[in-house]
């Protein structure tokens, strides 16, 4: 057996590099007899990043230069090590490599293969919740499209950190700015998260009529937000982080639509304000988090909008979510999530009220309604096989980050249901609230670079409603 897991081989970049790879030898295990043998971990190399400062590399490993290591354990440390490298998006490719220097002492080469950091990405999207919302309830109108600019510069100084600035114009202006640092402190362990954000529509969705929305299009504004945040984060282990957030929103809105719906912000009021703080917990051991395949992922929040300054909005609301990945035999693979939110008082404004049919939770089958309520529970059940996963590498593209495009493709069959109660609701609504939904189907997954997944549903829900519906985004 070779203590060495690979992402996949990746040339050294650097004459030095080469020289640590040349001169490296992997150890071998002749035998189960050694199994339980300990090795101490001598010296660790990263090489490959050009960009990344090396603390946050070793940040995600399991080991430190004299930690000692059963010998049967290595290749389990090593994959669950690549998975974590990974999934902090910051790397196309992980290489990790145990080398024998005694029978007692083995370095470890780390190599990676930077991303693409910096994207200036044009906006030209749709403004409604997806593409089958505009598709079939908007008819497709090319009105209902935002375009402006976004800049993201990811690993900004090399530290992980997160720049993203957003102009938008058209159907919705959009302004907003936002600074993650994943951590300050020696210990990597405390972040910060600052987000400001400013909107404003003049074709607004102001109340839900048969359980889709209902928009009104106006020369004047019809809603403006302002949103302000600090987040503090804190990531003590691995796979468990942690998020403290103080938030300010302030929402007005024309007084056409507090006469259309006096509910929106409750009791006809044009102006709402009020500060919120809440709790998130995630637990993360999935081996890809942008497209899971093994392994589970755990999600609590606790929210309290309404912190006595201002008496225009009181809520508490609670959302807990479950979801586990199975890896089969012969390439299938099975997934169930489980979500559910409680919130309180059951009189609440338009604006504020959850539901399903607004990211991320949703019914397939559902797609094209939109059932609010203030408690719900749903279960997303996935059954899906690999057709085939290859990579294309094309040496005309001028940036190396781009020449090998991977692509995966999946065959799946998948089954939601849920509950979604309200007490509120207006008697065209209630056909769908209160009762039990489900709907299922057949898709195609198609999943490719950077992170991005296209799927192709056709679904039938319980009322009988059949569609071909697409989305750019994976269903987790």
């Amino acid at each position: 057996m070779i203590i060495a897991v690979s992402a996949g081989h990746l040339e050294a970049q650097s004459a030095a590099d080469s020289t640590i790879l040349a001169n490296s030898k992997a150890v071998a295990l002749p035998s189960d007899s050694i199994q339980q043998k300990t090795v101490t971990v001598n010296k660790i190399f990263v090489v490959g990043n050009r960009r990344t400062k090396e603390r946050i590399i070793l940040r995600e490993l399991s080991f430190v230069p004299g930690t000692q290591i059963l010998q049967g354990d290595v290749p389990l440390i090593v994959e669950k090590d690549r998975e974590k490298l990974i999934n902090t998006s910051l790397f196309l490719e992980a290489h990790i490599q145990f080398i024998d220097v005694t029978s007692e002492y083995v370095d470890v080469v780390i190599q990676v293969k930077e991303r693409w950091y910096f994207f200036p990405s044009p906006i030209f999207k749709l403004a409604d919740r997806n593409f089958n919302e505009w598709w079939v309830n908007q008819n497709r109108d090319l009105n209902r499209v935002n375009y402006g600019l976004k800049l993201f510069q990811y690993n900004f100084r090399g530290r992980r950190e997160t720049l993203k600035a957003v102009a938008q114009f058209g159907f919705s202006k959009n302004f907003a700015i936002s600074y993650l640092v994943p951590a300050f402190d020696k210990n990597q362990r405390n972040g910060l998260i600052v987000d400001i954000d400013y909107s404003d529509q003049k074709n607004l969705a102001y109340r839900s009529t048969n359980n889709k929305l209902t928009f009104l299009e106006a020369e004047e504004t019809l809603r403006r937000t302002f949103n302000t945040s600090l987040t503090w984060t804190h990531r003590y282990s691995f796979y468990n982080r942690h998020f403290l957030k103080l938030e300010f929103n302030r929402t007005s809105i024309a007084d056409t639509i507090a006469l259309l719906n006096p509910n929106y912000l409750l009791e006809g009021r044009t102006l709402q304000r009020y500060f919120s703080l809440s709790y998130r917990f995630t637990r993360d051991h999935r081996d890809y988090a942008a497209y899971p395949l093994e392994g589970n992922f755990t999600s609590f929040r606790a929210e309290k909008n309404g912190l006595g300054l201002f008496n225009d909005l009181s809520r508490l609301s609670m959302r807990a979510s479950y979801s586990q990945f199975f890896k089969l035999k012969n390439n299938f693979f099975l997934s169930s999530r489980i979500t559910g939110l409680a919130s309180f008082p059951k009189r609440q404004a338009y604006f504020n009220t959850a539901g399903l049919g607004y990211r991320p939770d949703d019914i397939r089958g559902y797609d094209l309604f939109v059932i609010e309520g203030q408690n719900y529970i749903i279960n997303k059940i996935t059954f899906k096989k690999l057709l085939f996963s290859k990579q294309q590498s094309i040496k005309s593209i001028p940036i190396p980050q781009f020449q090998t495009i991977p692509i995966s493709v999946y065959l799946k069959a998948f089954f939601d249901s849920g509950y979604v109660d309200n007490d509120l609701s207006d008697p065209e609504n209630r056909p769908l609230s209160n009762r039990y939904l489900y709907g299922g189907g057949l898709g195609l997954d198609v999943v490719t670079y950077y992170d991005l997944v296209v799927r192709f549903e056709y679904a039938i829900n319980d009322r009988g409603n059949t569609g071909f519906f697409i989305n750019v985004r994976a269903d987790i």
